[in-house]
């Protein structure tokens, strides 16, 4: 299980600053509950040579309805009073990263290990996602990847994806992360 919390913290090393610098303890734990965001229900992983080489984590518009706050109390739960400072930045991320309309699938973390990039792993984890849309009849695929990431955009914009807006999220500190919202119609 360690692996899927390196895997989730690989494309999104601003974690520790939304959730604390227990976050791989925390995503360890929620990936083994039900019904939340982070559950192991929602992940697929990919294998090469009999070896975790990486995931992706995706629902659809209606899991997310009905996940969104339980995951957040889960967070609440793991977090403890910590989280009471975080609170208004979270609740400002959740609406900017992740926002749903019916028919949409989302696509929130994919991850491969370096070493096996280049074989595959991560064109064939966005197609398992893409099959999973189509079976909860979702019209359409969405993703939100930092717009400095170039060769992750590139790499979906090959498998069909294109870039329908940016926005960006001001962290704490002052950090503030711009992303791309992209999206394939199925």
């Amino acid at each position: 299980m360690s692996y899927f919390a390196e895997l989730v913290l690989i494309p999104t090393p601003f974690f520790p600053l939304l959730w604390g610098k227990r976050i791989d303890t925390i995503l360890q734990d929620l990936f083994c509950y039900h019904s939340n965001l982070f559950s192991f229900e929602h992940i697929h992983f990919a294998e090469v040579n009999g070896e975790k080489a990486g995931m992706i984590l995706g629902y659809g518009w209606e899991i997310k309805e009905r996940e969104n706050l339980r995951t957040g109390s889960l967070l609440f739960k793991k977090m403890g009073i910590s989280i009471s400072g975080k609170l208004l930045l979270l609740a400002k991320f959740n609406k900017a990263i992740g926002k749903l309309y019916n028919g949409e699938y989302y696509i929130s973390n994919i991850a491969t290990y370096p070493r096996y990039r280049g074989m595959g792993a991560g064109k064939r984890l966005m197609l398992e996602a893409e099959n999973e849309a189509e079976k909860i009849g979702a019209r359409r695929t969405v993703l939100d990847v930092e717009s400095d990431n170039i060769s992750t955009i590139a790499f979906y914009q090959k498998l069909g994806y294109e870039i329908k807006n940016e926005f960006s999220v001001t962290l704490q500190k002052g950090k503030t992360l711009h992303f791309n919202r992209m999206i394939k119609e199925i």
